[in-house]
């Protein structure tokens, strides 16, 4: 017997969730692209240290600082606002998109490696398709 539709709607993530996680691994694959080569790269915990303190690492905490505010606003089982969700939607956009130019620089340099290239295009299929959803 196949799953009723509210099974069904209750196994598809809340699109902030999935935001959260296209983000996540867009900023997963730009950290590892700027530790190659760093010092720090290679011991987790001196990585965490230069992600928190070292200028070099600064610009990626735009991605952190909107991985966070998701978060929070999915704390405890809460969902974010239509409001909110589409602050997620536009400051990811915007990054995305290269309206942030010290951001856009940085990951530029980046573009070429393919972990990178295929995760910023996952993030864009997940933008698209909930700015979509947004509309409808």
């Amino acid at each position: 017997m196949p799953p009723s539709p509210q099974a069904t709607r209750s196994l598809v993530p809340h699109p902030s969730r999935r935001l959260a996680a296209a983000v996540a691994g867009w900023h997963r694959a730009l950290l590892n692209a700027q530790a190659a080569g760093h010092p720090a790269g290679g011991n987790p915990y001196a990585l965490l240290q230069a992600v928190m303190h070292d200028p070099d690492f600064a610009w990626l905490r735009k991605l952190s600082d909107l991985i966070l505010r998701i978060d929070e606003a999915n704390a405890k089982g809460a969902t974010p606002s239509a409001t909110d969700m589409q602050g997620f939607l536009a400051t990811a956009t915007g990054l995305a998109e290269g309206e942030d130019a010290e951001f856009h620089d940085r990951q530029q340099g980046f573009l070429m490696r393919p972990d990178v290239a295929k995760a910023q295009g996952e993030l864009q299929a997940v933008l698209a398709e909930l700015r979509q959803d947004a509309r409808q």
